[in-house]
């Protein structure tokens, strides 16, 4: 079963006259409680990839499925509902307006439909304890470390119940300890979850626990791992060799 189907997509950057392939013939699926992992260096376009996944920018060819739902044919009324619905997002940007990260968490559900304060707020906090960090319930942005802020994006990308997790380079910053324990996080809860999972990541180390690992350069997709993760400290075996620029994998 597929959950998440790029179909030869394809996107081009344009600036007055002059206009290039971003992307080319990108084909890619993630599958419910599969993790796949997009390894690129700064701006390869591993972010609008993932917009293109979400259906936030519309491919210059090819097509993109969430399910059996071609998201360039929906109305934007339909668009919203799937984005509320079936997608979650995690990125770095955290909330404004000052808000707590119980309300920050609480927000998404809110837009989502839910209005009973009450429930809200329960379920808020029910997804702040399934990453291990409702000890920042009320505790505001700028007070969270690196590592509390990357589980708070989790559990507010988590508290809709979607079916499909986008994570935009999450984890790029973190420690080498710190990246292995959020990237078990993150196959545990697809596992568990059935969650279809595309991550972008910047360090190896990120990719280790993804079920399959590809590299986005010069607009196209390569594959680098589809054997699984190894166990955790182990080299993912890339087979057509490592990216060049990249660090290695070792635990430091």
């Amino acid at each position: 079963m597929t959950l998440l189907s790029l179909q030869g997509v394809g996107l081009r950057y344009r600036r007055g006259d002059l206009a290039r392939w971003l992307l080319r013939s990108v084909w890619l699926d993630v599958a419910p409680g599969e993790v796949v992992s997009v390894l690129a260096l700064r701006s390869q376009g591993k972010t609008t990839l993932l917009r293109l996944a979400a259906g936030m920018v519309a491919p210059d060819e090819g097509r993109v499925l969430l399910g059996r739902a071609d998201l360039g044919g929906l109305s934007d009324p339909a668009h919203a509902r799937v984005l509320r619905e079936q997608l979650g997002w995690a990125g770095r940007l955290g909330p404004g307006l000052g808000l707590q990260m119980l309300d920050y968490v609480a927000l998404r559900l809110t837009l989502g439909g839910r209005s009973h304060r009450r429930a809200v707020r329960s379920l808020a906090l029910a997804a702040l304890e399934r990453v291990g960090v409702e000890h920042c319930a009320e505790r505001h942005w700028g007070e969270l470390s690196d590592w509390e802020r990357v589980l708070v994006e989790l559990a507010q990308a988590l508290a809709g119940a979607p079916r499909l997790l986008l994570i935009d380079d999450l984890l790029d910053g973190l420690g080498a300890r710190e990246t292995e324990e959020v990237s078990v996080l993150v196959r545990t809860l697809a596992e568990e979850l059935g969650l279809g999972v595309l991550m972008t990541v910047s360090d190896p180390e990120a990719a280790l626990c993804s079920h399959r690992v590809l590299s986005l350069a010069g607009g196209r997709l390569t594959v680098l791992s589809d054997v699984g993760a190894p166990e955790p400290g182990v080299v993912i075996d890339f087979p057509h060799g490592r990216p060049p620029g990249l660090r290695d994998a070792r635990r430091r």
